[in-house]
């Protein structure tokens, strides 16, 4: 391999880590938005749940 061969794969590869960087962010922080609701919603289900048992022991 000559000298610009070298560099063509050098840019090439950094514009592969460049597009395919960005999806993969994107499908990380969806991901991580999805694991936050569903904390959220499990959360907040236990709560519920527990505040109804409270309700139902003080009636």
């Amino acid at each position: 391999m000559n000298k610009y061969q070298k560099i063509a794969i050098i840019i090439a590869a950094i514009i592969l880590v460049i597009v395919f960087g960005k999806t993969i962010t994107r499908i990380g922080f969806s991901a991580i938005g999805f694991l936050w609701k569903g904390i959220v919603i499990v959360i907040a289900t236990v709560l519920i749940i527990s505040w109804l048992k409270k309700l139902g022991k003080g009636a």
